[in-house]
């Protein structure tokens, strides 16, 4: 008995071998390269089209599938260069593994029924303190702008956002700055940083809230399966109101 369960304790223990160092290289790295794209794609269209390439509200499917794939590659890649090629660890460490179906089904209704109690109460007091009305977002934008596919907005905002961001703030850069600083400075610099890349001004405390909670669901888990399943749905259910005519 003493044996099966310091054998199931073992399981749930993630050898993390990368470190604080290889994460803020990461952060340095996606930073320069992703600025660089943008930049250097905008003057390129600029001079080929004679327009801004980079509007959401204008946008080619064409433009956005090859961006966001772009993104995402990076990501994964400096996730699987140092985690993975350079420090050794497996699929396991950073958090790819089982966790029980019901489980995640049910905490993951349960976080959604806060999250979006906690929106709700953040729009009414901005609203209510500030006079202040939320903002039309980068996803309202680019659901008004008919051009990109609904199909594909679908795929990327439910399916490759949660998976891709899921394995690099949660994965890797909470897993590091846990190794480095602990469970409470790693929770909120990781969902620090999630709020930040987002860049949405208005809804920056409510993106800390959720990266909090989904960083907090790995941490008891240690499994992305929770945190990856919880972000999808939630993503899956603004799209679904937006592409349905609704405004957040």
């Amino acid at each position: 008995m003493k044996e099966a369960n310091s054998t199931e304790k073992q399981n749930n223990v993630l050898n993390i071998k990368w470190n604080t160092f290889d994460a803020v290289i990461s952060l340095a790295f996606l930073t320069v390269a992703l600025v660089g794209i943008y930049f250097g794609s905008v003057k390129l269209f600029e001079v080929l089209d004679g327009e801004q390439f980079f509007n959401s509200s204008n946008i080619s499917n064409s433009s956005f599938t090859v961006l966001y794939g772009i993104q995402t590659v990076l990501m994964l890649g400096v996730v699987w260069f140092f985690a993975i090629f350079r420090r050794k660890s497996n699929l396991r460490d950073l958090g790819l593994r089982y966790y029980s179906i019901a489980k995640t089904i049910w905490y993951s209704f349960l976080s959604l029924l806060a999250i979006f109690f906690v929106s709700f109460l953040y729009m009414f007091l901005m609203n209510s303190l500030f006079g202040i009305e939320n903002p039309e977002s980068k996803i309202e934008i680019l659901v008004g702008n008919r051009s990109i596919s609904s199909n594909i907005l679908l795929v990327v905002v439910a399916v490759i956002a949660p998976f891709s961001e899921e394995v690099f703030f949660r994965g890797f850069l909470y897993s590091a700055f846990k190794k480095s600083w602990g469970v409470n400075v790693a929770l909120l610099l990781s969902s620090f940083l999630f709020a930040i890349v987002h860049l949405e001004l208005y809804s920056f405390i409510p993106l800390i809230i959720i990266g909090w909670l989904l960083a907090y669901l790995f941490e008891k888990t240690k499994s992305l399966l929770m945190p990856i399943f919880l972000h999808g749905v939630y993503n899956l259910i603004l799209i679904l109101i937006l592409l349905g005519g609704w405004k957040l």
